[in-house]
């Protein structure tokens, strides 16, 4: 395994973490403030997010290098297939429950997701600024000499 993949993997488990982290968080809250039902269902919602996750995760870092870059593309693609695939079945098993409560599982669902933006971008700029790339508020990726960083 390349370093490239292993900071990869690195980086999905990061995100998996806080993305669990976060929906355990909901259900908790949820369970408390309204009832049991509507903590289940939105841990339900985190796991919807989360178990996909976790299978594109898997497939998508397995290859990388320039050698392996057909494996690469292939493994990312049915990545992305199978978590699209993985998130419909498993709404479809959620809302399969009689006693579902749709707003708990929906907030739950789109809070972990949404997770991802401002985690990942935190993440990539801790990876990118070891390594001579700095960010500017615009969220852009530049490279910066560094005589000029100083």
């Amino acid at each position: 395994v390349t370093n490239l993949a292993q900071e990869g993997r690195q980086l999905a488990r990061k995100v998996l973490f806080y993305q669990s982290l976060i929906a355990m968080t909901l259900a908790c809250m949820f369970f408390l403030y309204l009832d049991k039902y509507s903590g289940i269902s939105a841990l339900y919602g985190g796991l919807v997010c989360v178990i996909p996750g976790v299978v594109f995760a898997f497939l998508a870092f397995r290859y990388a290098g320039a050698s392996q870059n057909k494996l690469v593309v292939r493994s990312f693609n049915k990545g992305s297939k199978l978590k699209f695939i993985f998130t419909i079945v498993l709404f479809v098993m959620v809302y399969k429950w009689p006693n579902l409560q749709p707003i708990p599982l929906i907030v739950s669902y789109v809070v972990t997701l949404m997770v991802n933006g401002p985690l990942l971008y935190l993440l990539v700029a801790l990876i990118v600024n070891n390594s001579k790339t700095r960010l500017n508020t615009d969220f852009n990726f530049k490279i910066v000499d560094d005589k000029m960083a100083d």
